[in-house]
């Protein structure tokens, strides 16, 4: 094996999910390999804060999507990532699911997860992570959170 060529990160605006991210920067730096930074929006629930409900001239799908797309960018600069690809994924599925089907389908050969560092068992990786790696057919970094 040559190394990585295509590292998948799951981006989901937490801390744990920019250490993630910062990880996979170092590791496609380092492998010379393409980088997807990936949001999946599961879901639009009814309790939605106030920052983020659409005008009602507005489809709500497009502007969530256009909304985390800007956040994925802001992100992506703050990192020092320009040369990303930015994908936003709409999904009734959970996001655990659209990272493992988005890598399957786009030939991603790593996928970088970060974790929340719970305490428990399953909690240790989070479920998001936990999922991911169970389910996944490929290597999957757990970053876990720094102290």
């Amino acid at each position: 094996m040559d190394g990585y060529q295509n590292i998948l990160v799951a981006a989901d605006f937490s801390s744990a999910g920019e250490n993630a991210l910062k990880m996979a920067d170092v590791l496609a730096s380092r492998f010379g390999a393409s980088l997807t930074i990936l949001h999946v929006l599961e879901h639009f629930p009814e309790d939605l804060p106030v920052s983020v409900i659409p005008p009602e001239d507005i489809d709500p799908e497009e502007f969530l999507t256009n909304r985390a797309r800007g956040d994925l960018e802001k992100l992506s600069t703050r990192i020092g990532q320009q040369g990303a690809t930015l994908k936003v994924v709409v999904s009734t599925h959970s996001a655990r699911k659209e990272i493992v089907k988005y890598a399957q389908g786009n030939g991603i050969d790593l996928i970088v997860v970060g974790s929340y560092g719970k305490d428990g068992i399953q909690g240790r990786t989070g479920s998001t992570a936990n999922s991911v790696m169970r389910t996944a057919n490929i290597d999957v970094l757990v970053v876990h959170p720094t102290k």
